[in-house]
């Protein structure tokens, strides 16, 4: 759930931004700052460099490029993300980490992550999924297993996809998405990042 709240608030922020900036803002505070009734805390190791690399796109927008620069270096700073009940050294967060370095000018290091994105993605595709907790039945365990794998690979292709729009690769990053959406049609990140390398609106569906 507070993924989805976090995910709503950006894009309305994004939605809000070319006609009032000041309310895209409060979306991003929104974003930020989940209200209590919302029952679901962030955790401490949580990657929210989406959130300030959109910050800074705002900042920008309304001139303010001291405040811009303070939340893409933010955004740029954070490695690693708490996803799955472990923390993932790359996660469909470090694509947020690149494109803030983007904006700072470090294209050379921007690069490197994307490759590092990509390297990772790679990397779990071919991996054997592992089941973290006991499992009562080997058939309950063999078909958990098999979800499993299919929701690693949805995983990797979406990495990838990041990876591609990010080095420049649009038609190989349009046809990962594109895979990804066979595999799973309401896969939110893909849904957002289409509407992205397609410069379509982000109206929230």
């Amino acid at each position: 759930m507070l993924s989805e709240y976090v995910r709503t608030n950006v894009l309305l922020a994004q939605e809000a931004l070319p006609a009032d900036p000041q309310k895209a803002l409060e979306f991003l505070h929104a974003a930020s700052s989940p209200p209590l009734n919302l029952s679901e805390a962030k955790h401490l190791l949580m990657n929210p460099s989406m959130i300030d690399y959109w910050y800074g796109v705002v900042y920008a927008a309304i001139g303010n490029m001291e405040k811009a620069r303070e939340s893409w270096s933010r955004a740029a700073r954070y490695t690693g993300d708490f996803q799955q009940m472990q923390v993932q050294s790359v996660s469909e967060m470090t694509y947020w980490s690149a494109m803030a370095l983007r904006q700072l000018e470090l294209e050379q290091e921007a690069t490197g992550l994307f490759r590092e994105i990509e390297a990772y993605a790679s990397a779990l595709e071919h991996q054997t999924p592992k089941i973290d907790y006991f499992a009562t039945s080997l058939p309950a365990m063999l078909l958990f297993e098999v979800d499993l794998k299919e929701r690693q690979t949805i995983t990797a292709r979406f990495l990838k996809a990041q990876a591609a729009f990010g080095l420049g690769e649009r038609q190989r990053a349009i046809e990962l998405l594109q895979q990804v959406a066979v595999m799973d049609g309401s896969h939110s990140g893909a849904i957002d990042m289409r509407r992205l390398v397609m410069g379509e609106s982000c109206t929230v569906r």
